[in-house]
């Protein structure tokens, strides 16, 4: 039964708390193998006041006026590389696994046009350097659908019989949207994660198109990564697909789950998935036994609440060999709507060493 104790100064919210404790956690099962459930986390919170550093009360270095950063210096940006976390104190590595949004992307005919973006307003609109000065401004408008490119599905967009997840009526809804499981509804998504390279996995650098992959190909995934999809993960699902994103025709016509590998994630109680398609499934392609296309819509979205995060890139992630780490996600709140645009980021430590 493994220990963590961790002193800090004292004023950290529940939710810091919360934040930390599930991050060392996750470190601790991935290094250890030991259970989550057998894994203790101790936080000393510590007065300002009884801590000191470098000869000084850290409840005087609090007081002091924060350093302004240097002129000219941008903020960190998530494809920097490494950035270290305030509450972990550690250096950590970004992947950034959202697809580039631009007209002429995959999108599939029922969500088109898919992202048309307008430059609406230019610098030289209205300059006028001796009326105004010499800052101009430029904005545009942008068009997408909630199923276009890197994005997450609301609950509300899948439907059992014309019954929602929860046994909320599928009609339950008006031309503004949703009443009830909109994509405002689900928080921000920070929480352990799994990458399944199932290409790997066959020894190809893409899987064709069409393949469909089942729940022992998760399973082999699984042991080449040497992880255990426990409850409350992310699941990612690698196919090499995303290789193809401007290659619509070919992309579009890419490989995906099978019922039973959406129904075997469904079993693990997992907290989303997501893949580097266009739909999760195979677009196009009848399951028997459900009789229904994309099944994973239906047994994940409908029947066990689970969110479907589709148009991943995942080359990089893959290629760096992490089977687990933490994965970020932040849909925007578009009140009753049954999906939204998503730039996922993974992020692992700094000093961690790959799976693959």
């Amino acid at each position: 039964m493994p220990s963590i104790f961790v002193s800090w100064v004292a004023g950290r919210s529940r939710e810091q708390k919360q934040e930390l404790v599930t991050g060392l956690t996750e470190v601790m099962h991935r290094v250890s193998g030991s259970p989550i459930e057998r894994i203790n986390v101790v936080l000393n919170d510590i007065p300002a006041d009884n801590w000191g550093r470098g000869g000084t009360l850290v409840s005087s270095l609090q007081s002091g006026p924060p350093k302004p950063a240097p002129a000219g210096e941008p903020p960190a940006a998530l494809h920097a590389g490494r950035v270290s976390l305030p509450l972990l104190d550690q250096e950590v590595r970004l992947f950034d696994l959202e697809q580039p949004r631009f007209e002429g992307m995959p999108v599939i005919a029922v969500h088109h046009p898919g992202y048309l973006y307008f430059l609406h307003r230019r610098h030289g609109d209205d300059y006028n350097h001796d009326l105004t000065g010499p800052r101009s401004s430029a904005s545009g408008v942008i068009v997408c659908m909630e199923h276009s490119g890197t994005h997450i599905d609301a609950l509300c967009h899948q439907a059992d019989a014309q019954v929602m997840y929860g046994g909320v009526p599928a009609d339950d809804c008006d031309g503004k949207g949703f009443r009830a499981l909109g994509i405002q509804e689900v928080a921000p998504i920070m929480a352990p994660a799994v990458l399944l390279d199932v290409a790997a996995v066959k020894g190809v650098p893409a899987l064709d198109a069409g393949t469909l992959i089942s729940a022992a190909d998760l399973e082999a995934a699984c042991r080449r990564a040497r992880v255990e999809v426990q409850p409350g993960d992310v699941v990612l699902v690698r196919t090499g697909n995303g290789r193809f994103w401007r290659q619509p025709e070919r992309y579009l016509a890419g490989p995906g789950m099978d019922a039973d590998a959406s129904q075997w994630l469904a079993g693990r109680k997992v907290r989303a998935v997501g893949a580097d398609n266009m739909a999760w499934d195979v677009i196009g392609l009848r399951d028997p036994s459900l009789n229904c296309f994309l099944p994973g819509h239906l047994i994940l979205l409908a029947r066990y609440g689970i969110h479907i995060i589709e148009n991943l890139m995942l080359e990089d992630l893959a290629e760096a060999g992490y089977g687990r780490f933490t994965f970020v996600c932040t849909p925007l709140k578009f009140t009753g709507a049954t999906g939204s645009p998503v730039r996922p980021i993974a992020i692992v430590g700094g000093a961690g060493q790959g799976t693959a």
